[in-house]
Parts: structure tokens; sequence; C-alpha cells
């Protein structure tokens, strides 16, 4: 009886630390919703402390990144920025878009038919 509940409670432990290791980065859709705006603007002020820009480990972070390893907490972050810099961007509909495309294609000399 005694094995077993030590086992039960070794059990425990190491799937505690595995859920622990391998949280997932919240994505730039999560960090986008209005719903979360307070979580990210903690995260981008947390992010810019963490990774200060032009800092030896930002420069290897980003490598790690290129690389195809980043960490999750640098993902994170760079989801927190990419979804602050999307809020701050005007955004225009498609209809916009499209109309923009065409005239700039007009002014360019291409015929749309």
């Amino acid at each position: 009886m005694k094995k077993a509940v030590k086992l039960g409670l070794l059990g425990a432990i190491i799937a505690g630390v595995f859920s622990a290791c391998s949280s997932e980065p919240k994505s730039v859709e999560y960090y986008s919703d209005p719903k979360n705006a307070k979580e990210l603007e903690a995260k981008v002020t947390e992010c810019k402390k963490k990774f200060p820009k032009n800092s030896e480990k930002t420069s290897k972070e980003l490598e790690k990144s290129l690389n195809g390893n980043p960490s999750n907490e640098f993902l994170d972050c760079e989801n927190a920025h990419k979804a602050n810099n999307r809020k701050s961007e005007p955004q225009e509909s498609m209809m916009e878009t499209m109309q923009r495309l065409r005239d700039e294609k007009k002014e360019k000399g291409f015929t749309l038919e």
C-alpha cells in the first residue's frame, strides 16, 4: 500500500514537472483579442525588460530563433510584440485594399480587365 502511494506521488510530481516545462507560447491572435488587452500590455512591458534591444541575451535568442530553436519565452514575447504592432496599425477593409491596389496599378500604367 505504501509503495502504491509513493508511486502515485512520484507520478504526480513527474507529470507536474513535464507539464510546467512544456507550456506553449500564447498566439498573436490571443494577444490581439481585446479581452486580453491588459495582459498584452503587461507582457510587452515584461518582454522589453527581459529582452532589451541590442542586448547579448536578445541576440542569442534571435540566433536560436533563426536556427529554428527559439525558447517558448522568446516566442511568447515575439507574439505579444506582433499583436501590439497590429493594434497600432490602422486596419483597412478588403474593399479598401483592393481599391488601393487598383489605383496603384493604374498609376503605373497597368490595365485591369
